[in-house]
Formats: structure tokens, sequence, C-alpha cells
């Protein structure tokens, strides 16, 4: 195994320090980056043009962590179906998003929100494409795969309302529900939807 660049190990770093200073609900600013990361001031723009970038691999990292933890988690999931995952990937994004300094930045960067929801796409369609194989649930078709590819990219207007809802303090569980009154990613029959929903957030509250 090949060990990572100097370059790039100092630019993990940084990206790691503005995922911490956002845990410890700190400022995120290039003299913060540079005292929690232990690197110099002017190493931040060797690596990122500004704050914008920066904050933009972070919250990627954060929710391609939700989704690898998806993927990981096989003792929680065992039993879970592929149609279940895709539901709890949507949680996921919602949960990565609850923190107040995350929720700001993205409220201020819209244009951000499909770029950082098309990270998990890949992996989801692929769960899609599993479910419809084995038939998960008789009524799930290409034709549901297609609608959910098609739509995905409205799907950010939702998003942003739900950041000003997890602005005011209200719970993940909450407005993941809300979201899904208003967002059926796979154009599911509403009895079938809700199902999910509802297993996701009873789940969620159990492991997430």
């Amino acid at each position: 195994m090949h060990s990572m660049k100097k370059s790039d190990r100092t630019k993990k770093r940084i990206i790691d320090a503005v995922i911490s200073l956002i845990d410890q609900d700190k400022k995120v600013s290039v003299h913060n980056i540079a005292r929690e990361s232990k690197t110099g001031y002017g190493t931040f723009y060797e690596h990122f043009r500004n704050l914008d970038d920066v904050h933009t691999e972070a919250i990627a990292k954060i929710i391609a962590g939700g989704i690898a933890w998806v993927e990981d988690e096989s003792e929680k999931l065992a039993g879970k179906s592929n149609i279940f995952r895709i539901y709890l990937a949507w949680f996921l994004v919602i949960n990565a998003f609850k923190n107040y300094h995350i929720a700001i930045w993205l409220r201020d960067h819209p244009t951000k929100i499909n770029d950082l929801l098309a990270l998990g796409q890949p992996v989801t369609k692929v769960w899609a494409e599993e479910a419809i194989k084995i038939k998960e649930e008789p009524m799930f078709t290409n034709k549901n795969l297609k609608h959910f590819e098609i739509a995905r990219p409205y799907f950010s207007w939702t998003i942003q309302n739900a950041l000003s809802e997890l602005q005011k303090g209200r719970s993940r569980g909450e407005v993941y529900k809300e979201v899904m009154k208003v967002i059926n990613v796979l154009d599911l029959p509403s009895e079938i939807h809700k199902k999910y929903v509802q297993e996701v957030i009873n789940f969620a509250e159990k492991h997430v």
C-alpha cells in the first residue's frame, strides 16, 4: 500500500481540523484552522483558495462518512433491505446537516447542496438496482429508479427548508419526517413510503 504524500496528509489535516471546529461549535476561520491542524497560516492557501472550498470538502467528507457507515455497519443493518438503506441514507444527510454551522453555510451557499447530495448517488443507485433485481417490493421497478434520478436535482429546494427547520432546533427525526412528506424519493405507494420513513426513524433512535 502506498503511503499518502505529505501534501495530501497536510490537506487531510486541514479538512479534519474544519470538521473538528464544526463539532466543537467553534468559528471556522483560517486562524482557527491553522491552530487546530497545527499548520502554518499560509499553508491553508497552498491547498485551498478560500474558506468556501474547505467547507465544501469538509461537508463532503462528513456526508461520505455517513454513506460509508451504511456500508460498514453490516451487523446493525442485518436483515435490512436495499430500499431501507436508501431511506436511511437520506436520514444521514439530514443528520449531517443538523450542525448549526453547516446549516448556516449551506443556507448561504444553496448551489452547493445538489453537489453534496450527488455524492451518495452512485451507491444508492446500486442499492436500488439490487432491490429491483431481487424484487424487494413488487411495485418497485426501473420506472421508480428513473423517477429518483430525474427528481434528485430538485430535492435541494426541500433540503433548504429542512436547513431552516434544523436551525430552529427541531429534531432530525421531525425534520426528516417532514422532508419525506414532500419527497417520495422512490415514488413508492404512500403507505409503503411511510412505512420506510418510520422504520428509519425507529432505527436511527437506537443506532445513529
